[in-house]
């Protein structure tokens, strides 16, 4: 499950904000133990590692952090990151810069689910066609699109670090039918789900 980045379960981490202001925000991240979590992230945001490693999946990349590294996460994107605690606890310290872009956030959390692109405008007070006006102006694409975009982008996360069949990365990434996700999947990355999985 994906969840907004400042709900993210406490009790795995201590957080603790060093600064803020209008625009930025500074925040100290401490795991004692392993986490593995699925974050949208409406802010732009400069992630740091101070200690330890991490596994990151940002839009269909990996990247495997260490001590010193550092990332630029774009603004309204999920994150999938798989923190291992051996000995030492994992340390970060996040920047956040900019304002939230909440109204991209129901749509993000729910990534993999069937509802109505009719829901998102009303939850917003907006008519179908102002949302989608919204939407194509503000991110780039249409919602159907960037929905598309986002559920090849996980399930490229499930086949390449949590080793799933195609027909689970399928259907836990929403899509229903398996033959139009493995045309988009090759469309999206050059290859099929079948490879990215080896």
């Amino acid at each position: 499950m994906i969840r907004l980045y400042e709900n993210f379960n406490q009790r795995k981490a201590k957080v603790e904000l060093l600064y803020a202001d209008g625009a930025m925000k500074m925040a100290f991240c401490q795991y004692r133990r392993s986490s593995e979590d699925a974050f949208f992230i409406p802010y732009t945001t400069l992630t740091y590692v101070r200690e330890g490693r991490k596994v990151v999946f940002l839009n269909g990349e990996c990247y495997d952090m260490k001590a010193g590294d550092t990332l630029l996460v774009p603004k309204n994107s999920i994150l999938y990151s798989d923190i291992r605690v051996k000995r030492e606890p994992f340390v970060s310290l996040n920047l956040l810069l900019g304002d939230a872009d909440t109204l991209l956030s129901p749509m993000a959390c729910h990534i993999a689910d069937h509802m109505q692109l009719q829901h998102y405008a009303g939850m917003h007070n907006m008519s179908l066609s102002t949302f989608k006006r919204w939407f194509k102006k503000e991110v780039g694409c249409s919602p159907g699109q960037w929905m598309i975009e986002k559920r090849l982008q996980q399930a490229k996360y499930l086949l390449q670090h949590k080793r799933v069949s195609v027909k689970e990365a399928c259907y836990s990434s929403g899509f229903e039918d398996v033959s139009y996700f493995i045309r988009r999947y090759r469309q999206a990355f050059g290859h099929t789900p079948g490879q990215a999985a080896i």
